[in-house]
């Protein structure tokens, strides 16, 4: 009897203990969730672009004629001064002649001496002729004034002796021409490729007080007319160029305030939109999506001394401030999620969760502005998820 009663206060013990556990394991849990309080304070309303800065003014120095130019001596970062002279134009070297052209070379060279030595054999004989009608022009004129020759005989000599004197010039300058092949000749057998001349070089001057930022050639060497050489312009001038949404475009006009962020230091720098381009472009994504993008220019307004290290090219997140306003009562946008077509949150009352409906306004990534539905320092779930439901008892997370 003893051991019968036994066991089955065992049996009884036994099943009220897994009833318990059953109905222990099923009863609501407390838990443990991030609590955000209801504030009040300032909001901002931004798009977000990755931004280049850029020269507001950049030249681009040229060759101004083909030339060869005389190896470049500054360096990358270097200041400049407005007049200064910054690259040097030689005249073009000549080119060395190969077999067959100095072969040709020499062929020319004897051509030209031997015409003119043929140019001046004729004016040698230009010069007999000429003397020998002048001494018969004298003779026949003073026979003219004695009367013992006629008139037509003596006008005849004059005229010969004339015809005469201007084949010499002609034959003179026939010889002057010839003197002047054969040097031509010469010339194109001398060697000028290490001929410098100083007399002819070309000056290139920095137009604007500023720095070197680049150098497309800086080796010597031949340059065609137009070749770029360098890009100068100052660092203090600096602009930053973002491509954004053109959708995101309609909502950015000129003078909207710009926070730069993450350049390169904590503090961010201000600035403000100077141009918004009325014409937009295409761009592919990283993603192969077509994105319509608009190009917004704005101007960096935080003294210059605080962006001193900043250079042509560089990186920073663009900031448009679209909207702003102070003591805003907000909550974090992730409390918020949908019941039907409105905006809901879970407070804490009590230490459980109460769904509560809520009219948001404006909002940006991070918080959102209430309207109606909470009040200040009411406590929120912060990250809501589907383990939360009307009544679950809920605790701070450690």
């Amino acid at each position: 009897m003893n051991g019968l009663l036994r066991r089955k206060i065992l049996i009884i013990s036994v099943i009220l203990i897994v009833a318990f556990l059953l109905i222990y394991g099923f009863l609501p849990k407390t838990q443990e969730v991030d609590i955000a309080v209801v504030k009040r304070r300032s909001l901002q309303i931004t798009i977000e672009e990755e931004g280049r800065t850029r020269l507001k003014d950049r030249y681009t120095l040229s060759a101004p004629t083909a030339g060869y130019l005389r190896r470049i001596q500054l360096r990358v970062g270097d200041p400049v001064q407005k007049g200064q002279v910054v690259a040097v134009l030689e005249p073009l070297q000549s080119q060395a002649l190969d077999p067959r052209s100095r072969a040709t070379a020499h062929a020319a060279v004897a051509s030209a001496e031997a015409s003119w030595k043929a140019a001046m054999e004729r004016e040698r004989v230009a010069k007999a002729d000429a003397a020998y009608l002048e001494q018969r022009l004298v003779r026949l004129k003073a026979l003219y004034n004695k009367g013992s020759i006629a008139k037509d005989q003596f006008d005849q000599i004059h005229a010969e002796t004339q015809k005469a004197e201007s084949l010499l010039l002609s034959v003179g300058a026939e010889v002057s021409l010839a003197r002047s092949e054969l040097e031509r000749a010469k010339i194109t057998l001398r060697n000028f490729s290490s001929v410098r001349e100083s007399g002819n070089i070309v000056e290139v001057k920095s137009p604007v007080n500023g720095g070197l930022f680049r150098i497309y050639r800086e080796s010597e060497g031949a340059v065609n007319v137009g070749e770029p050489l360098m890009d100068l312009g100052n660092s203090r001038d600096l602009e930053v160029r973002v491509e954004v949404l053109s959708s995101d475009a309609v909502k950015i006009q000129k003078g909207t305030d710009v926070l730069f962020k993450r350049w390169g230091k904590d503090e961010p720098l201000k600035g403000k939109v100077r141009l918004v381009e009325p014409a937009g472009f295409t761009k592919i994504s990283s993603l192969g999506v077509e994105e319509q993008r608009v190009l917004v220019i704005a101007d960096i307004t935080s003294p210059p001394e605080h962006w001193s290290r900043l250079g042509d090219g560089f990186r920073m997140e663009a900031h448009f401030v679209i909207w702003q306003g102070q003591n805003v009562l907000q909550i974090p946008s992730s409390a918020l999620f949908r019941t039907g077509n409105q905006w809901s949150v879970f407070v804490v009352e009590n230490g459980k969760a109460r769904k509560r409906l809520v009219e948001i306004g404006q909002r940006n990534g991070l918080a959102a502005e209430i309207i109606s539905g909470l009040q200040e320092n009411e406590s929120a779930l912060a990250y809501p998820d589907d383990s939360i439901s009307e009544g679950t008892k809920v605790k701070q997370r450690k």
